[in-house]
């Protein structure tokens, strides 16, 4: 839906979790994928929808993560991304 897009700065690891773990479509792994080689924080938008997709798919993957970190780094950026598409934020720095 045209307008509803978040724009969100995230680090090349971040892209890369989410690219694993958040299980994007196409169109939104084709935005995220770029930054994944990217070393520091890079910015992109994604519409609100995928990002909502994005952030159950992570979710759910922090529930079949094994290893204690993964869990932790995958809970943050879940937390990360929630605020972003909170009412009244249109970015967040994650």
């Amino acid at each position: 839906m045209p307008g509803d897009d978040v724009r969100i700065s995230i680090s090349g690891r971040e892209a890369k979790l989410i690219l694993e773990y958040g299980y994007p479509f196409p169109e939104q792994a084709e935005l995220l994928k770029p930054l994944s080689d990217q070393e520091g924080v890079q910015e992109v938008s994604i519409g609100r929808y995928w990002l909502e997709l994005i952030i159950g798919d992570l979710c759910r993957s922090i529930k079949e993560a094994e290893h204690y970190h993964l869990r932790e780094e995958l809970d943050s950026l879940c937390d990360s991304l929630e605020t972003a598409i909170q009412p009244g934020t249109n970015r967040y720095v994650v």
